[in-house]
C-alpha cells in the first residue's frame, strides 16, 4: 500500500466524506513505522471491548479498540445474523486505503432470546495490523461534518505514537493451589462420561474444569499477555472482553482462516506431555503419534471438520496424517484441513457450520452439547468459544478458538481446562492432561 502525500490524503477522505453525505463511516488504512501492537493496547488502555491477536511464530499481530458500530445476537442463527450485519455495514462505509477489520467473538454455546452471553462483532474506531515487519492502521469515524478533520488529528496520533513505558510490579509466586469450581467433580464425570459412550449417547464428550486464583493486587493484563506471546511463540496470545472481564490466553488452534478464497483450518486432539530430557521427549511424542485412544478421538475431529465443510461446499478439502505440534508443556496430534472456498460462500456461514468441533465440544454434537451442562458446574462463556476477526466485505477472516484461557476481573483469575473424553478414558489421566494444561496460563499471571 503506497502512502499518499498530505495533499492526496486531505482530498481522499475529503471526497469519501462528501460521498457519504452524513451518513455511515469513513475508513482510512495507511502505512506507518513498525509498532508492537500489544504494546499501543497497553498504552491506550481504553475500556472494554477491546480485541488483540498475536502469533509471534508468524509475525502476525492485531489489536483495536473504541467501537463506533457494534452487532450483538443469540441463538443458533446468530453467525447468519451476524454475517447479515456485516453486509450492512459494508455498505454503510467508503474506504480510502483499504477494507477494515471487524473483531468478532461467539461464545461456546448460542443462547437463546433471553438467556446466554451475546455474540458481538464490532467495527473498531481504531486498529494496529503488523504482517512480517510491515504495520498498518485503520481509522474509522462517524461520516458527521467534520469527520475529515477528525481523523486527520487522529492519523498523526498514530503516525507519532508514543508508549507509555509501565513496568510491573515484582511477580507474585505461581499459585500452587486452586480452588476448583464444583469441587471434586471431574473423576465421577469422567466414569460417568464413558458409561454413556458405552451406552451409545455419543461418542465423545468434552468436559472442561474452571479454577479460580484469587491475589491480593489486581492481575496486569498487558504484562501477563506479554509473558504469554514470549513463552508461546507457535500460539495466538488473544484478549476479547465479557461482562464479567477480560478473557486472555494463548490458543493453539485456528478454527477458520480465509484469504483469497484459501480455507484453512485444523484439527487438533490427542495430548501427551513434554518430557523433562530428549529422549523422554522423544519417547513421549512416539507414545502418542501410536496411542490407540489419541488417534480416534484425533481422527473423529477431523472426520467431522471435513464432514461439516463439505456441507457447505468448501471444495477439495482434504487433510493430511497428524503430525505432532509442540507446545511448552504439551504436545497435540494436529492435521492441517485445506479447502477452496466457494464463490457464493461467506466467512461467517462457514465458522458457523464448524463451531463448535469435537475438539471443545463432542460427536456427534447435536447429542453430545445437551448433556455438557449437566456436567460442568460452571459457565464457560467465551471459553472454547470462537474469537478473531472478518473482513467487513465478509469474505477474509481468522477466527480461533479461546483456548489455555483465563476470565481476569480485577484480582481474580478464572483458568480453564478440558480434556476430550472417549471410549477407554481414564479419569486419573485426563485430570492429569487438564492440569497441564493450564499450566500454560497460570505461569504467565502476573
Amino acid at each position: 500500500m503506497a502512502e499518499l502525500t498530505a495533499v492526496d490524503e486531505a482530498l481522499a477522505l475529503a471526497e469519501a466524506e462528501r460521498l457519504r453525505a452524513g451518513e455511515g463511516y469513513v475508513v482510512y488504512t495507511f502505512p506507518v513505522a513498525e509498532l508492537d501492537a500489544l504494546a499501543v493496547l497497553e498504552t491506550l488502555d481504553e475500556p472494554a471491548p477491546r480485541g488483540y491477536f498475536e502469533n509471534p511464530s508468524r509475525q502476525r499481530a492485531h489489536a483495536a479498540g473504541a467501537p463506533v458500530a457494534t452487532w450483538t445476537g443469540r441463538g443458533p442463527g446468530r453467525f447468519l445474523s451476524a454475517d447479515a450485519w456485516l453486509r450492512r455495514l459494508h455498505a454503510s462505509l467508503t474506504c480510502v486505503g483499504g477494507s477494515p477489520r471487524v473483531i468478532a467473538t461467539f461464545p461456546f454455546y448460542p443462547g437463546d432470546e433471553t438467556q446466554g452471553l451475546e455474540a458481538r462483532l464490532f467495527l473498531p474506531a481504531w486498529q494496529v495490523v503488523t504482517e512480517q515487519g510491515r504495520t498498518t492502521v485503520t481509522l474509522a469515524e462517524p461520516a458527521t461534518p467534520g469527520c475529515t478533520e477528525r481523523l486527520a488529528l487522529r492519523v498523526e496520533q498514530f503516525r507519532r505514537f508514543a508508549y507509555r513505558s509501565t513496568p510491573p510490579p515484582p511477580r507474585a509466586q505461581v499459585p500452587t493451589v486452586l480452588s476448583e469450581v464444583g469441587g471434586d467433580w471431574f473423576p465421577s464425570a469422567v466414569r460417568r462420561a464413558t458409561e454413556l459412550i458405552k451406552e451409545g449417547a455419543f461418542e465423545k464428550i468434552v468436559l472442561s474444569r474452571a479454577f479460580d486464583w484469587r491475589r491480593a493486587d489486581a492481575v496486569n493484563l498487558y504484562a501477563t499477555l506479554h509473558r504469554l506471546r514470549r513463552a508461546n511463540p507457535p500460539c495466538h496470545t488473544f484478549l476479547v472482553d465479557e461482562p464479567e472481564g477480560a478473557l486472555i490466553g494463548a490458543t493453539p488452534e485456528t478454527l477458520l482462516s480465509l484469504f483469497d478464497g484459501a480455507v484453512r483450518t485444523e484439527s487438533v486432539a490427542g495430548t501427551t506431555r513434554r518430557g523433562d530430557s530428549a529422549s523422554e521427549d522423544a519417547s513421549l511424542a512416539e507414545a502418542l503419534l501410536s496411542s490407540d485412544k489419541d488417534l480416534r478421538e484425533h481422527s473423529a475431529v477431523t472426520a467431522s471438520i471435513l464432514r461439516r465443510l463439505r456441507m457447505v461446499g468448501v471444495l477439495a478439502a482434504n487433510s493430511r496424517h497428524p503430525e505432532l505440534l509442540r507446545l511448552g508443556n504439551v504436545m497435540h496430534l494436529r492435521t492441517p484441513i485445506e479447502g477452496t472456498m466457494p464463490a457464493d460462500r461467506r466467512f461467517l456461514e462457514v465458522a458457523g457450520e464448524l463451531h463448535p468441533t469435537p475438539a471443545v465440544g463432542g460427536k456427534p454434537r447435536d447429542l453430545a452439547l445437551p448433556f455438557i451442562p449437566g456436567f460442568e458446574p460452571h459457565t464457560r462463556g467465551l471459553y472454547t468459544g470462537a474469537v478473531g476477526w472478518v473482513g467487513a466485505d465478509g469474505l477474509t477472516g481468522k477466527l480461533f478458538v479461546a483456548l489455555r484461557c483465563a476470565r481476569i476481573d480485577g484480582t481474580t483469575a478464572r483458568a480453564f481446562a478440558g480434556a476430550g473424553i472417549v471410549a477407554g478414558s481414564d479419569p486419573v489421566a485426563e485430570s492429569t492432561e487438564t492440569e497441564m494444561k493450564l499450566r500454560t496460563i497460570l505461569e504467565a499471571l502476573v
